[in-house]
């Protein structure tokens, strides 16, 4: 991607101290040896004529405040200045979400995508995944200022975690060739189109697998998309502890590369929050806190812990509310069948969601659950994307605790020779991350060392709506396999509070099957070649054996 460093120098709009702040963190960049690119691929445009985000904002807020029509124009800054102030200022920030941007980042590393980036609802982003295409050796995040000791360590201790994947990719294969064939009748390998699927399936799945001990330093590419509001609150908060000289640098670039589409851009920015650093807990009460949290999870990776109050009477009195029904007309059982029930409410088997704009099915919004889950930081960074079901994640500086405390996949767990393989690199990755502490490489980029394996523990909420979304999505056999076992238990969780939904907390193709939808599987080529459709929810973990 052609380079095109931001500048501030020649930004006349921008004020003295939000130019110190810009500065500083383009700053950061010399601290990496091939630092994040960041590059504007897209931005929001007027049909008639080029506007700026100030143009845009001024437009809507005197729509809104003016009576009349406000067509959609170019604004003279000394006139709509004073709009601009008082609506940014007293908080009337719906006129700041009009303008859209898209960045394409190159070489940013997964673990400030997770703590930073993808830790809001407020973007969309595609992804380079590591399931799919494999690891680049060497592609991971190198600071390049440290001493040559702590460098030596730092570098060390990544290449160490980028040949184990390799390692690890190696290892893995016949063990997962051999479970596919358990899971795949033998004539399926004597078509060549679905030999070749399958093959492909098993290369696929060794790196989903081998990505386990990759550093979450390893860098990933993606198109990132923000409305102007989400980028002012980056800026805003970007002195909050967890972000690190990376985020900081990376914020500073997308602020510039706006600035060289829109200098207006400049004026909406305001002075960083300054807030007292959240304490540093000692690694012996995380650890108490960390043993807490598995034991109230009951051997389970995830567990529900709160419901809305009274689900069943707040749901049916919602439907009653939606149809203008008494309750004397409509039994709660009747009610919920007719949300829950797939064959009467077919909206759920849609893959645009258009149930969100049914009355009826909207009713589903009233209830909101959370879980108590466990998993690694890659699964995380899958959970996040699903940003309707938000959860409450330690950045990982504060879910370190100075001992070794990963998730080993199915397949490792249940095959002695790849456990033993495997515990032995979690222990070395770990011991590398002393190490690096110990050298003083500081804590941001020792941090960094940790596997995608690490465990956090999250509090997730959300509505029945965004969970009936979520599940029927990672229910599908080609989900995440940690993604899948943890939705299946919050699947289990759900009908056992809601039985009338057994036919909706299933696979995509299970849900489409009771509303009566063909094809059942809405993947086309992609199908999973497995009739989940035909089972209950008791029956998927059985057929899932990688």
């Amino acid at each position: 991607m052609p380079s095109r460093e931001s500048t501030f120098s020649q930004s006349e709009s921008l004020p003295p101290n939000i130019r110190a702040y810009l500065e500083e963190y383009l700053a950061y960049g010399s601290h990496f040896v091939d630092p994040p690119q960041v590059r504007l691929a897209l931005a929001t445009q007027g049909i008639d004529a080029d506007l700026s985000a100030a143009d845009v904002a001024t437009t809507v807020a005197y729509q809104c405040y003016q009576p009349g029509v406000t067509p959609m124009r170019h604004r003279e800054p000394e006139k709509s200045q004073r709009v601009l102030d008082i609506t940014l200022d007293g908080g009337h920030h719906t006129t700041r979400q009009h303008m859209y941007y898209c960045w394409h980042l190159v070489g940013i590393s997964r673990s400030a995508l997770h703590d930073v980036f993808h830790a809001h609802p407020y973007y969309n982003s595609e992804q380079q995944s590591q399931r799919y295409a494999e690891a680049r050796a060497g592609y991971f995040l190198l600071p390049a200022h440290l001493h040559p000791e702590q460098r030596e360590h730092y570098e060390r201790s990544a290449d160490f975690m980028n040949q184990a994947y390799f390692q690890l990719l190696e290892a893995l294969q016949p063990y997962v060739l051999e479970r596919i064939g358990q899971m795949y009748p033998s004539s399926r390998w004597l078509v060549d189109r679905t030999q070749k699927r399958l093959e492909e399936k098993a290369k696929k799945i060794c790196q989903e697998i081998a990505r386990y001990v990759l550093p979450i330093a390893q860098k990933t590419n993606l198109y990132h998309t923000l409305s102007e509001l989400q980028l002012l609150r980056l800026f805003r908060a970007s002195q909050i502890g967890h972000f690190t000289e990376e985020v900081r640098y990376i914020i500073a670039r997308m602020v510039g590369e706006v600035g060289q589409h829109d200098p207006s851009i400049y004026r909406e920015l305001r002075t960083p929050v300054k807030i007292d650093q959240h304490p540093q807990i000692p690694h012996d009460e995380k650890r108490v806190y960390c043993a807490n949290f598995d034991a109230a999870l009951d051997s389970t990776q995830s567990k529900q812990s709160a419901i809305t109050g009274n689900p069943r009477d707040v749901l049916t009195s919602a439907i009653q509310n939606a149809l203008c029904v008494p309750a004397h007309s409509i039994t709660y059982e009747r009610a919920l069948q007719m949300l829950f029930d797939p064959h009467e409410n077919g909206l759920w088997a849609d893959v645009f969601d258009s149930g969100m704009h049914d009355p009826v099915t909207q009713a589903a919004r009233n209830v909101s659950v959370t879980f108590l889950t466990r998993l690694s930081h890659t699964a995380d960074s899958q959970r996040q994307r699903h940003r309707m079901t938000p959860g409450t994640t330690p950045p990982i500086s504060a879910s370190y605790t100075g001992i070794p405390d990963y998730v080993t996949p199915l397949i490792i767990r249940e095959t002695p020779e790849l456990a033993q393989l495997y515990d032995s690199m979690m222990e070395s990755i770990y011991a590398h991350v002393e190490a690096a502490l110990k050298v003083g490489v500081p804590l941001e980029y020792a941090h960094a060392l940790l596997p995608n394996a690490h465990t956090l523990r999250v509090v997730e909420s959300g509505d029945v709506f965004d969970w009936v979304h979520r599940l029927r999505l990672r229910l599908c056999y080609l989900a995440q396999e940690e993604i899948f076992f943890i939705s299946l238990e919050q699947a289990k969780a759900f009908v056992e509070e809601f039985p009338e939904g057994r036919d909706l907390f299933l696979a995509p193709c299970g849900v489409r099957k009771a509303a009566a939808i063909t094809p059942k599987c809405p993947e086309g080529d992609r199908w999973c070649g497995k009739p989940v459709y035909n089972w209950d929810l008791d029956t998927y973990a059985e057929g899932r054996l990688i």
